[in-house]
């Protein structure tokens, strides 16, 4: 079985996170201790960025995060205005943990938890996040694209800036197009476009 997650973290004290809401407010997202990933690596925390950037500029309904880990993407959007958000992952671990930093963020009415893959996924969303290393994402690039919505936001992230070219080229292969890009100690986070449609 492979796994979405890029490493494994191991966390023995929970963690509050900050993310900046689009009025330039903090708000914190509390992490129980755990070993899913998706809490303190590089990629997350370009992640976290981007969406922070997404929501300011778009209004964002529904969300699918992809391989969820920890959760913290997915809450972090519901926690910004997201009214739903489909959090998915095929490691059991990841889903029991992020079944509890839902709970503990009190975001359980917006976001759901599926222990499963794209294949379960039919519906199409507004912003699509994969934090998943590079291989992953360009071998289920076809099947993430199904999940963007026609004027819809892909952010990718678990690429490392060796890769990068690597990646900006599977994507704009099938259709996407670079919008903005962030960087932090060797990693990127990649915000993507449909070419069809300007965002």
């Amino acid at each position: 079985m492979r796994y979405f997650e890029p490493y494994t973290e191991f966390r023995s004290r929970a963690l509050k996170v900050p993310i900046k809401t689009s009025r330039g407010e903090y708000v914190f997202i509390e992490i129980m201790p755990g070993s899913s990933f998706g809490a303190e690596h590089q990629t997350t925390r370009l992640c976290i960025k981007g969406i922070e950037e997404i929501f300011k500029t778009r209004k964002i309904k529904t969300v699918l995060d992809l391989g969820c880990g920890s959760g913290i993407l997915g809450i972090s959007c519901a926690m910004l205005g997201a009214e739903s958000v489909l959090a998915i992952d095929i490691d059991p671990v990841a889903i029991e943990e992020s079944k509890k930093n839902v709970e503990t963020n009190r975001v359980g009415s917006k976001v759901q938890i599926l222990y499963g893959s794209l294949d379960n996924v039919r519906e199409k969303f507004d912003l699509v996040l994969a934090n998943v290393i590079t291989d992953e994402l360009l071998r289920m690039r076809g099947e993430i694209k199904l999940a963007v919505k026609e004027d819809g936001i892909l952010l990718v992230s678990g690429i490392s800036e060796l890769k990068k070219e690597y990646a900006l080229s599977g994507f704009r292969e099938i259709g996407f197009s670079l919008k903005r890009e962030f960087t932090d100690g060797g990693w990127v986070a990649i915000w993507f476009g449909l070419k069809s449609r300007e965002l």
